[in-house]
């Protein structure tokens, strides 16, 4: 049965990419202007504050949480949300940069997962005289808010240097960690900074095999399918993966190749990749943990630096979410069955 969905799981991936604020006295209620919408044709919500939101896509949970975060947090202030869909790919930020000053939006916050062009994205914000905010990925040197990478990976490092020890004898054949290069350097730090992690803890290793999943589960699947045909051999195999998209594509090819047990996974991001395997097999399944970032939580964060913006003129340079470790014996806590903040989605 484990085979069969994981398989199923291999024709569905899609791209995913790891408090409470003041409201407004009168909190009317905010309207999403799709910005495929004709500037010349706003009327409306002309005397309203309009956030901007660029979002990473909407394929997968991730992208999903980040929309619905923003939706609520703009709705309980009385803004309005100006939506639009990065999908994933460069050009389409850049498309979506110049038609975020078409809608003449007040803020910006940007997902933009393509490093090339982040520089030529900031500057379309800067020539408009529009303040933005980078969520997850840098953009320029736009303040930034989201995954401090570095202290996730190594946190993410110490929570498996725990577990090696514990079920491994502190020892392990292979580490592998899937890459997502086009994000830029700093993101592979959310996977390579578990290494340090590891040495730091007297962990021993034979290898650390980078593998570039593309931000694909598809193609993580693949990638780390073909490298278990290439080790035959290894029992012992523990896996990072800068995001939930890319475990799942890793989980479902150790599945499939009938390796699951050779392998422990460890990913960033919490979302119905993880919560529904991990509730379906009862904590049984080779995928033992994921870095929560709590991407539900990030409108509210981001308004909430809107308003310092407003009151201030300024937001920090970086502003680190918060995050969690979750796992079997926590996830009840964090993510309680039947009441997740993806259930809610129309």
């Amino acid at each position: 049965m484990k085979k069969i969905i994981a398989m199923l799981l291999a024709l569905t991936m899609a791209v995913s990419v790891v408090a409470c604020g003041s409201k407004s006295a009168e909190a009317p209620t905010s309207e999403e202007v799709a910005v495929t919408e004709d500037a010349e044709e706003k009327t409306e919500v002309d005397e309203e504050f309009k956030v901007g939101l660029c979002n990473i896509n909407e394929k997968g949970a991730f992208g999903k949480l980040v929309k619905y975060g923003f939706e609520q947090a703009c709705k309980e202030r009385g803004w309005t949300l100006v939506y639009a869909d990065n999908n994933s790919n460069g050009q389409q930020g850049v498309t979506n940069a110049d038609t975020m000053v078409l809608q003449e939006v007040d803020f910006v916050c940007d997902l933009n997962v393509d490093a090339s062009v982040g520089d030529t994205i900031k500057g379309i914000f800067d020539n408009a005289g529009i303040p933005v905010l980078a969520v997850d990925i840098a953009l320029g040197d736009a303040p930034f808010f989201g995954i401090d990478s570095e202290q996730l990976g190594y946190f993410n490092g110490e929570t498996a240097a725990k577990y090696i020890k514990e079920n491994y004898a502190g020892e392990v054949d292979y580490v592998v960690l899937m890459t997502q290069i086009a994000s830029g350097d700093e993101v592979q730090k959310r996977v390579r900074a578990a290494i340090d992690a590891l040495d730091d803890n007297g962990i021993k290793y034979g290898e650390v095999v980078e593998l570039e999943g593309e931000n694909d589960a598809a193609i993580s699947q693949t990638r780390f399918t073909d490298f278990l045909t290439a080790h035959p051999d290894a029992e012992s195999i523990i896996v990072f993966t800068i995001n939930e998209n890319a475990a799942q594509g890793v989980y479902a090819g150790a599945v499939t190749a009938d390796r699951e047990w050779d392998c422990r996974i460890f990913s960033a991001n919490c979302g119905t990749q993880f919560v529904e395997p991990m509730y379906e097999s009862g904590g049984n399944q080779s995928w033992v943990c994921t870095i929560s970032n709590f991407t539900e939580l990030y409108g509210e964060q981001c308004c909430q630096l809107i308003e310092q913006y407003l009151e201030t003129g300024s937001i920090p340079e970086n502003t680190c979410c918060k995050f969690e470790a979750i796992t079997w014996e926590n996830i009840n806590e964090y993510y309680p069955e039947g009441n997740c903040p993806w259930d809610y989605f129309e």
